[in-house]
């Protein structure tokens, strides 16, 4: 029995790597197997049946992600242009709560670093202010700027790209793995509404070296917090954890600023406010769909 990484998965084949061998198998599922869901990232294991790799079991995931669908992974990288398009904060700060609940690490990937003037300057200063809590990196495809320091991030773990249509996820994934190797799709940006075609069409998972993986997955323009709970999304913020309210239960938001010590620190700046506010539109979001929830 060997135990093997799914990499791809393309209708009923899984494309599935042995690390221990260094081979790389096309396998199917075994009957027990067929009615349990498996996700790029899972670690199964396989057996050899004459000249066919049978999957017939899967190992306990450490994680696991609905969108995008993969399992297994120790880093996500967040990535936001500095510009065409501009950085969409709410969007990052859903997937950096989703990271946390997770235990997935984030890493803010900042991409288009040479189209930097003084304007830009102002947002890369905002989002390296608002979002110290977080590694980032400052990278560009083009003129091959951080793409080394990005490599260093990678190295030995398993992560995967995500973050908005247009931002350059598949660009950057073609500089680092070599267009000569992969072939990824890239799509041009759409000029005339300043976002990116959707190119992405499945998750696959690209080996940089052993026991170095990256996964390229969907673009999408929404996130929705499906298992968040309202109530824990304050654990989600690392901004807010030193911060002892007057109340344990104190959620950060309708509390006057006698109890509530995160909105006194967002009030002072010591939170970014413009994030604070972020969080409160989150978490009426997410408490009035968990009423919707309860009336049904």
């Amino acid at each position: 029995m060997i135990s093997a990484k799914i990499i791809e998965i393309l209708m009923d084949k899984y494309i599935v790597v042995d690390e221990e061998h260094s081979a790389l198998h096309t396998a199917i599922l075994c009957g027990n197997m067929k009615k349990t869901k498996i996700y790029v990232g899972d670690i199964v294991t396989i057996i050899q049946s004459y000249d066919t790799f049978v999957i017939n079991g899967l190992i306990k995931r450490k994680n696991m992600v609905i969108r995008p669908p993969v399992a297994n992974i120790d880093q996500m990288i967040l990535c936001v242009s500095i510009d065409m398009p501009k950085p969409d904060y709410t969007l990052l700060d859903k997937q950096l709560v989703l990271c946390i609940s997770k235990n997935i690490i984030p890493v803010i990937c900042i991409s288009k670093v040479d189209l930097l003037n003084d304007e830009l300057k102002i947002e890369l200063e905002y989002i390296k202010t608002a979002y110290r809590f977080f590694k980032i990196v400052e990278i560009s495809s083009n003129k091959n700027i951080g793409l080394d320091k990005l490599r260093d991030v990678l190295k030995n773990k398993t992560s995967a790209f995500s973050g908005n249509s247009g931002v350059g996820k598949s660009s950057v994934i073609t500089k680092l793995l070599g267009e000569n190797l992969f072939n990824i799709e890239v799509g041009a940006l759409t000029a005339k509404i300043n976002r990116g075609k959707h190119t992405t069409k499945y998750v696959k998972i690209y080996s940089l070296e052993t026991g170095t993986y990256i996964l390229d997955t969907p673009g999408f323009s929404s996130y929705e917090l499906f298992d968040i709970e309202y109530k824990e999304l304050k654990n989600y913020y690392p901004e807010f954890k030193d911060i002892v309210c007057k109340y344990q239960d104190c959620s950060h938001t309708n509390e006057g600023l006698q109890e509530c010590n995160v909105k006194l620190a967002a009030s002072k700046g010591a939170i970014d406010k413009d994030r604070y506010a972020r969080y409160n539109e989150i978490y009426t979001i997410l408490k009035q769909k968990d009423n919707i929830k309860y009336k049904k």
